[in-house]
């Protein structure tokens, strides 16, 4: 066997380990699931405690964040189908909204900002997606809450995100 074939085993057998661990996660996500007896808590302040504790691992941060969101989106998912709202005619809101919650959710489409934040404020949607730099938060009165931001590392396609409730 030579060298390339000898780390490829190694990595094969790694990504065994990876896989087998992420099960045992998921497993411990389903018991906390079961133990929260049907009550939905998203916590983007346990998240990011989380995020942080990751990001002291020696692990890629940019890397690590995105591994996670899918962990953590996934989750979510399991405990509710979530109506999450971005702006569909851009393309990095979009490609946010996916590395932020994954594919698990109802994501739905908005023309613009402004008819966003009414639906989240009409309880039409769970949260939504939106680009820190907007300028919907100087010209509305939009009494809705930032909850989290993405990424917590660097940025994403040049760009930060607050995620509102």
């Amino acid at each position: 066997m030579d060298e390339l074939e000898k780390l490829r085993e190694k990595i094969d057998k790694l990504d065994k380990t990876i896989a087998d661990l992420i099960y045992k996660r998921q497993s411990l996500s389903s018991e906390i699931l079961k133990s929260k007896k049907g009550k939905f808590t998203y916590d983007p302040v346990r998240e990011k405690k989380l995020m942080n504790k990751i990001f002291s691992y020696n692990i890629n941060q940019k890397l690590a964040e995105r591994i996670w969101r899918q962990i953590i989106g996934y989750n979510l998912s399991e405990q509710k189908k979530l109506k999450i709202g971005f702006i569909k005619n851009d393309r990095f809101s979009l490609a946010a909204y996916d590395a932020y919650f994954g594919p698990y959710f109802d994501d739905i489409g908005f023309e613009n900002e402004k008819d966003l934040i009414l639906e989240l404020k009409q309880n039409k949607i769970d949260l939504a997606i939106v680009d820190k730099s907007s300028t919907i938060f100087d010209d509305l009165d939009i009494s809705v809450q930032i909850v989290s931001e993405f990424p917590l590392i660097e940025n994403f396609y040049k760009k930060k995100y607050f995620i509102l409730k």
